[in-house]
């Protein structure tokens, strides 16, 4: 039976194709007796009135909520769409048959439809399982890899309100009689045909015809016409999206007045007239709409000739004609990839042409609408139609194609566990934004597996770590060493695996091997790096307790790190097994106490420079104060601990940057200053580190670090790694290596043994 012919018989929705469907179950708060009669209120209240800023209250709940906060919560579950501007929700088809008739299973039906993991989890509950069980099922048979219970508890909730399972106090979720017979009527997805698995061979796609009026524009587009295209797409009242556009531009066939077009769009659309004004403007910088009158305008004849063969590839090809990096964006999506992850990508393509992240987000909506792109998962990767329009565009040449050059010279740390200072003249975000980016790209370069193996060493680098470069047979590619304390270190082997589909499978990796490798080089533990992992790899490494880290992951590390630095012992989770959350609650921690600081040094400022405040409390803030004045800043109000913190760092004798005056304290330094101190700390501890730590003086007076110790006895303590140089470096390549970088290099003696480590490394020379 074919999706018509189900739903004709069962009258449920036929559900979307897979990555349609959100992976996001909706939230309404309540046990599940009672969360279908809130959803039921809320679905009411928004059918009386859609204003999104006005206040909601759940039943049985004594406190309101924005009502756009309860429908928020909902997501893209097929019972809400939003129009007009600002826009509301209004309630579907869907819900609306749910208010008259109460039918609680063409409610589920309605969430599996618009839902990923939602009828298929009552498919996988089968005799009985456990939470922790399902959510293990929906990562390895359905790619959905969530870190916590919370979304597989959401749609157990949801089954368990229509009575089509019961949780026993065992904690097992047992499927009822008519949950059985419920799901005898669903279409759910078959797991084994889901993108996650490995795709198939590519099959040939034929593009539409190129319109007669279309190939003259896009055979004539040169260079400089490339690099002059408009990096903004522009307001459109509706959106930028295909059936919009169609319905714009036809409104202006054969022609429109100025007055006409902007009373259609507040018409269909709900917006301000200076809205419509606005999507005029966008429409014509398009080349969608030209002026052929005082104040008349008409349908361009590239608009009408995609208008007519009705191909949305037409339209993108218009669109390329005008949006800066559009079809090069789609270029850069040969590989899986993450919306921030080509951010990266294009910024090191074309550094001069920058796109935000909500730039890159636009376009990538764009292709995935008109089947130029796919979603897996968190990522998204251009189909064989996308790839077969990429070759028929004319594209902006990239200023840096290849990988980053040099990325060694890009990832020298100064000292174990702080961020690598930039190279000489460069921009150090930029640095770590290229770093991050080759990485990423790497990975999917299976034609040059040693380009992924020196991004991944670079990156450690970057983290602040030992890394020792190996490859080989027999051997791993890298053993990154974390300085934990003194006393202890952390060994890691990593084994860097490349794929040009994007998928590491267990047919590509030994695990036996890794444990010899673990063994020959006497690490802790292994992590595989890669540029995603299929699940049967995933549940393999889980036995064999080998941690995977995905080059996006590590690519996000970096760029973090470069924000907020963390120590080695707290990036040993990176690439320890089962400890992702641990760093991610290390690294909001670490992002919270700077966010404190920040707005505790503008808060006392700006009551230090408040004539009022000045009058009545000489400026000075007690923490209560500074609390009410940063509570509608912060998601979650600072706790006085933290803001007691920061002003203790603050009264450091090494800042002098508050000082406490009565029952409060008082700023001492504008916010600029105390900035620049935190600077010059900064630079007197690197500088105090260019001749390593202290050791044994060498003969002509300069530190000589210590040689790398053995095992500690007992008792004693030993310094962090420093490596030895070799004999057959010139002193003099170093120094003028150093001073290109700006760092502080003495002109006679014995080198510091970290600098010609650092520079061994930028050379490549290991």
């Amino acid at each position: 039976m074919d999706s018509s012919e189900q739903r004709a018989a069962t009258g449920f929705p036929t559900p979307l194709p897979w990555l349609t469907r959100a992976s996001a179950s909706p939230y309404v708060p309540g046990t599940p007796q009672e969360i279908i009669g809130n959803l039921r209120a809320l679905l009411l209240s928004i059918l009386e009135d859609g204003t999104i800023d006005r206040p909601f209250t759940w039943p049985g709940s004594e406190r309101s909520v924005p009502l756009r906060n309860a429908a928020h919560a909902l997501g893209s579950c097929g019972l809400l769409t939003r129009e007009g501007r600002p826009p509301r929700p209004t309630l579907t088809r869907a819900a609306r048959h749910f208010l008259d008739s109460g039918d609680e299973l063409h409610l589920i039906a309605v969430l599996h439809a618009n839902v990923r993991f939602m009828g298929e989890a009552l498919a996988e509950v089968g005799d009985g399982i456990n939470h922790t069980e399902l959510n293990k099922v929906a990562g390895t048979e359905y790619g959905l890899s969530w870190n916590s219970l919370d979304q597989v508890r959401r749609r157990v909730y949801w089954l368990r309100a229509a009575g089509l399972v019961e949780y026993w106090t065992n904690g097992r979720i047992v499927a009822t009689e008519r949950g059985r017979e419920f799901l005898e009527r669903l279409e759910t997805a078959d797991r084994d045909r889901l993108p996650h698995r490995r795709p198939p061979a590519p099959e040939l796609v034929e593009l539409p015809p190129l319109p007669a009026s279309l190939a003259p524009a896009l055979s004539g587009m040169d260079q400089a016409a490339l690099r002059s295209r408009k990096r903004l797409l522009g307001y459109i009242a509706g959106g930028v999206r295909m059936d919009v556009l169609a319905r714009l531009v036809n409104a202006a066939v054969p022609d429109i007045t100025r007055a006409d077009f902007k009373a259609f769009c507040v018409e269909e659309f709900g917006v301000l007239e200076s809205s419509a004004e606005q999507t005029l403007s966008t429409l014509r910088s398009l080349g969608l709409l030209t002026q052929v009158g005082t104040d008349t305008f008409a349908a361009t004849e590239y608009a009408t000739s995609c208008l007519e063969s009705d191909e949305p590839v037409d339209l993108v090809r218009l669109l390329h004609l005008h949006v800066a990096l559009l079809g090069e964006t789609l270029d850069a999506l040969e590989n899986s990839a993450p919306s921030s992850a080509l951010a990266l990508v294009l910024a090191e393509r074309y550094p001069d042409i920058p796109l935000t992240h909500q730039d890159v987000t636009r376009r990538v909506a764009l292709f995935l609408e008109t089947g130029l792109a796919e979603r897996i998962g968190l990522t998204v990767r251009r189909t064989e139609l996308g790839a077969a329009l990429v070759r028929t565009l004319p594209l902006l040449r990239p200023t840096n194609p290849g990988p980053v050059a040099h990325v060694d010279a890009a990832a020298t740390p100064g000292v174990p566990g702080t961020p690598a200072p930039a190279a000489a003249g460069g921009d150090p975000a930029h640095n770590v934004g290229s770093l991050a980016a080759e990485v990423v790209r790497a990975a999917v370069d299976s034609s040059d597996y040693r380009r992924f193996e020196r991004a991944v060493a670079a990156a450690f680098r970057v983290l602040g770590v030992d890394v020792e470069t190996h490859s080989g047979p027999k051997r791993t590619d890298a053993v990154v060493e974390l300085w934990r304390s003194p006393t202890e270190r952390y060994r890691i082997a990593v084994e860097a695996k490349t794929d040009g589909a994007g998928l590491v499978t267990d047919q590509d990796v030994r695990f036996r091997r890794l444990g010899e490798h673990r063994t020959r080089h006497t690490a802790q533990g292994t992590v595989l790096v890669g540029p995603g992992f299929d699940a049967r790899l995933v549940q393999e490494a889980a036995s064999e307790k080998v941690a995977l880290l995905t080059a996006r992951e590590l690519a996000d590390a970096l760029v973090r790190h470069a924000r907020t630095p963390l120590a080695p012992r707290e990036l040993a989770a990176l690439v320890i097994r089962g400890e992702a959350d641990a760093l991610e609650r290390t690294w909001r921690a670490a992002e919270r106490r700077q966010e404190t600081l920040g707005l505790v040094v503008h808060t006392l400022w700006k009551s230090g420079n408040d004539p009022v405040e000045v009058r009545h409390t000489t400026g000075a803030l007690g923490i209560n104060d500074i609390w009410r004045e940063t509570r509608k800043t912060l998601g979650t109000p600072l706790d006085p601990d933290e803001t007691g913190a920061a002003l203790a760092f603050l009264e450091t004798p090494f800042l002098s940057g508050v000082e406490r005056r009565g029952g409060g304290h008082v700023i001492t330094a504008p916010p600029s200053l105390i900035a620049a101190r935190l600077r010059a700390l900064a630079t007197a501890i690197e500088s105090a580190g260019e001749e390593g730590p202290p050791g044994d003086h060498g003969p002509e007076g300069t530190l000589a670090p210590p040689e790398r110790p053995g095992p500690v006895p007992s008792g004693q303590t030993s310094v962090p790694h420093q490596q030895q140089a070799s004999s057959n470096i010139q002193a003099s390549a170093v120094r003028a290596w150093a001073k290109a970088r700006g760092r502080a290099v003495n002109e006679r003696g014995r080198l510091p043994e970290r600098l010609v480590t650092d520079y061994l490394r930028a050379r490549d020379l290991e």
